[in-house]
Order: structure tokens, then sequence, then C-alpha cells
């Protein structure tokens, strides 16, 4: 009887999925969308301030907040760079935008990490506090204000609400732009 079972146990295993196909048999997310113009959109999106400066992910970009992973750090680096984490056996980079933009500094302890992308694509923020969920824009910027120069080919839009400024970032842009300016540097020295 004993052996019935386990054949039963064993059928079943050839059943179950790899642990990667468990993992990735969804479908896979859509591309990133154009949040150029949110305001006339219905799609919730995610805000997260650093500093003075709000930025907007939409809902469709995977994105997540990491808690209680060690950042370890790497020599020889610039200062916004934080280091690397492990997220599920990806290296992740940890970029400090308020370092990187010159915003003025927040209470360290309440700043969380913010991960936007996946695997090799990823890239983590500090952010101050958590994310929140944003609905509907009505005041979009006609005219962006002086955006430091990392951000002004990664920006595509703004807006204002509840007296604060929040920018429509090109993420993928932004993590190629960070690339393209530490070679550059580091190629000089």
């Amino acid at each position: 009887m004993a052996e019935n079972h386990l054949k039963t146990a064993k059928q079943q295993d050839t059943d179950w999925l790899s642990p990667t196909d468990a993992l990735t048999h969804f479908l896979p997310l859509a591309a990133e969308v154009n949040t150029a113009d949110l305001a006339t959109h219905a799609e919730a999106v995610f805000g997260f301030r650093v500093g003075s400066l709000g930025f907007l992910v939409t809902s469709s970009t995977y994105c997540e907040v990491i808690e209680q992973l060690q950042v370890n750090p790497l020599p020889n680096v610039e200062a916004w760079f934080s280091g690397l984490i492990n997220l599920r056996g990806d290296l992740v980079p940890v970029i400090d935008l308020q370092l990187l933009l010159g915003e003025a500094s927040t209470d360290r302890k309440k700043r969380q990490l913010f991960a936007i992308g996946q695997g090799d694509k990823a890239m983590a923020f500090w952010i101050d506090g958590l994310p929140e969920i944003q609905h509907i824009f009505t005041q979009s910027l006609k005219q962006l204000p002086p955006l430091p120069s990392i951000l002004q080919r990664c920006v595509s839009g703004g807006y204002f609400q509840n007296d604060q400024l929040w920018f429509n970032v090109q993420f993928d842009e932004l993590f190629k732009t960070l690339g393209r300016q530490y070679t550059a540097e580091e190629t000089a020295s």
C-alpha cells in the first residue's frame, strides 16, 4: 500500500513545474508605457519622493520595495553609487538619487530601497518613505523646470499636485545614462 502511495506522489511530481517555470509561467509584463500624458489616463501610478522631487512609475512597470537587504559597497566608485544588492540571485546596483541630484539630505533611517525592473535590467534607488499610489494629475506642467543634467534626457513630462512636483521618468533611459556617465568618467581617469 505504501508503495502505491509513493508511486502516486512520484507521478504527481512529474506534473509539477520546475521552480524556474513556476516563477516565470505568468504572462510577461508589458513594455514600459510612455507616461508622457498621464492626465488623460485613468491608470494609477506609483509616486516616490527623493528630497523635494517626486518621480512616477506606471503600474505596469515591475517595481518593489526591498527591506532588510545588505547593500555591499564597492571601492573607488562615485558617492552616489551605494553598492550592490543580491536580489534573488541578481546583482542589482543601488543608486542614491539624493546624492546624484544634489538634493537636501533627509533622515536616512526613513529611507527605503526601491527596485525598478527585473533581473539584469533592475536598478534600486534610495527613496524617502514608501511609494504612494497616485491617480489623476490635473496640473500638467507646460514647461519643465530646470532639471539636473542627468535627468534632462530621461524626463518626459511633469505635474504639480498637492504642492509637489512629480516627474515622468523613463527609467530605462536613466539606467543607460548612468551607465554611459560612469563609463565616461572611468575612461577619463
